[in-house]
């Protein structure tokens, strides 16, 4: 008997012609490019400024950059841009209008929320619309958009780091690690942080009582435990099972 396998359904309406259906878009809120018939055709993620703390001292070559802290550079808001385009009817005045105002309406009162873009399949940015510019083709029945969001500077993984879902494994960039770890007296668990920056991790106790860091740590408790970038190794003591759960953010 053959496997049995769940896809996602990419075909959103099966009643549109195939060449008449975005694949490309992102997804804000209520808010879905492809559903609304918007074609995605450009986007901008330029890389964010970083927040400088630099200091001069006289007769002293150079400078004293302290813009880095425990491995981490750190960033101001990113910039993303993107274009958007509508194919109307010609001479549909109307229906152009209205679909102006509904991106409009749906995208610039949203407060901070995940943004996703089929280009960063297992990621999402987190942020708000800060300027949408529409331009109306008369000749050709079309709409021209330009969202501008303004963003967190990293991507953010879709799913927690130790939940091994297919469809977010993105290969050329992943580790299987195992959630789940048995504490019998001194153990080590090691930890690869593969993503952009420091990652904080929750450390559960689903059993037992385990020690990190001279604290305790009893049946059902939790802490956090704040892991940098690259390969660590983890000491616990106790008996008890314990799980790891964190997110990954990305430069991207």
């Amino acid at each position: 008997m053959a496997d049995s396998f769940d896809f996602r359904d990419m075909l959103m309406d099966p009643t549109i012609p195939f060449e008449q259906i975005p694949f490309e878009g992102i997804v804000f809120g209520d808010f879905d490019s492809r559903k609304e018939g918007w074609f995605l055709t450009a986007r901008e993620a330029p890389t964010p400024a970083e927040q400088e703390v630099i200091e001069n001292v006289p007769f002293r070559q150079g400078n004293f950059d302290f813009s880095e802290y425990n491995g981490d550079r750190f960033f101001k808001q990113r910039e993303i841009k993107y274009t958007l385009m509508y194919f109307g009817e010609n001479g549909n005045y109307a229906d152009r209008k209205s679909i102006e105002q509904e991106i409009k309406r749906q995208l610039m009162p949203q407060t901070i929320t995940e943004l996703y873009d089929t280009h960063d399949k297992i990621y999402h940015w987190k942020g708000k619309v800060k300027s949408i510019e529409v331009e109306d083709d008369e000749k050709y029945g079309t709409l021209t958009a330009t969202v501008v969001f303004d963003c967190y500077p990293f991507a953010i993984r879709n799913h927690d780091e130790f939940d091994d879902i297919w469809d977010d494994v993105y290969f050329p960039h992943w580790i299987f690690m195992d959630k789940r770890y048995e504490i019998n007296g001194k153990t080590t668990v090691t930890y690869h942080n593969i993503g952009s920056r420091m990652v904080e991790v929750t450390l559960k106790v689903v059993s037992g009582s385990v020690s990190y860091g001279g604290m305790t740590i009893n049946n059902g408790s939790s802490k956090f435990i704040s892991v940098p970038k690259g390969k660590h190794d983890i000491e616990f003591d106790g008996n008890g099972v314990i799980e790891l759960s964190a997110v990954r953010e990305e430069m991207i």
